[in-house]
């Protein structure tokens, strides 16, 4: 039997998050959707402004007015790997005046490679490694000039193992309010439903177990404030979750020079952490994009400070935009 090989994946598989909620299932999702919201401290409750997508709320498809398709991919240290994929426009439901609807198609996929496999007597059985993802579609619509409500269908599946598996399916429920036309409010409630459900009964026999892993059932509410003359964004996130925890999140952008814009973020400031700052994460990142005819491509970048490793959280988004 070979136990030592499940503590192995196990172990790596709860280093890719700090705060409370590091230990617990899909943590992979929350740190956070390309470069732009990344290096904005994943603030991006409430921003409907520049481009978006249903990742951080599936209220905000609606407002993305070009055709936005984002590809990232991110460098990690500890052999991990996080890459996003996106699709986002908003549109015009039939016979609909007034108001809009959006969409929201993503993916993220996650993993630990190179992972040593030994048996229970210590002899090398080769690399192992774990893979998760999650497939999300979301749906949203302005019910007036002022609300937007969504919601996102989201598909998990996680493997651990050759033969140990998890799929699960769960949705999130978003909102946006616009006070006016600087500020905005954003509410989200995340992973209702979501659960891992573990079977490696056919790989040990009567050794074996069936174990259920519920996601933390996120609550988010955000303001964020459009600058003066269009120079910028900034944005606060408070989130709590049914596992008690209190994390708030700090981002910013400006754009002082024409098609360039520079991002800054705090992530993961814990209130309910006796060390409040100890699994804080501050990130910085610059945005280009030009215009070509009725396309606009552009990149950004985010850079992630991370605790306990000397190595940065880096990521590229490619940014490609039919108007």
């Amino acid at each position: 039997m070979r136990y030592i090989k499940i503590i192995l994946l196990l172990s790596v598989l709860t280093i890719s998050s700090y705060s409370q909620l590091g230990g617990l299932p899909g943590a992979f999702t929350r740190m956070g959707f390309n470069a732009r919201g990344i290096s904005m401290g994943n603030a991006m409750t409430s921003v409907t402004s520049g481009d978006v997508n249903g990742f951080y709320n599936p209220a905000v498809s609606s407002f993305q007015n070009e055709h936005l398709i984002n590809a990232s991919y991110s460098f990690l240290s500890l052999d991990r790997s996080l890459n996003f994929v996106s699709y986002t426009k908003n549109f015009k439901l039939p016979k609909q005046t007034e108001g809009g609807a959006g969409i929201t198609f993503s993916w993220i996929n996650s993993g630990v490679g190179k992972i040593d496999g030994r048996d229970i007597d210590g002899f090398s059985i080769g690399e192992l490694s774990t893979s998760e993802n999650q497939f999300l579609f979301a749906p949203s619509i302005m019910v007036s000039d002022k609300i937007s409500l969504g919601v996102g269908f989201k598909l998990y599946y996680s493997k651990l193992y050759e033969g140990v598996s998890a799929t699960s399916f769960g949705f999130d429920l978003g909102g946006i309010y616009k006070v006016n036309d600087k500020i905005n409010v954003g509410v989200t409630v995340k992973d209702i439903n979501s659960k891992y459900e573990w079977n490696t009964i056919d790989l040990y026999g009567q050794n074996g177990n069936q174990t259920k892993e519920k996601f933390p059932r996120l609550f988010t509410l955000g303001v964020s404030y459009q600058l003066p003359k269009n120079f910028g964004i900034v944005s606060v996130d408070y989130e709590t979750s049914n596992k008690k925890s209190n994390i708030i999140r700090v981002g910013a952008e400006i754009s002082p020079v024409k098609d360039i814009n520079f991002r800054a973020g705090v992530d993961r400031f814990d209130l309910s952490s006796e060390d409040k700052i100890a699994g804080a994460r501050a990130m910085f990142g610059i945005g280009y994009q030009r215009s070509f005819l009725s396309y606009i491509v552009g990149i950004d970048y985010s850079f992630v400070i991370e605790p306990y490793t000397h190595n940065p959280f880096q990521t590229i988004t490619a940014v490609f935009k039919l108007k």
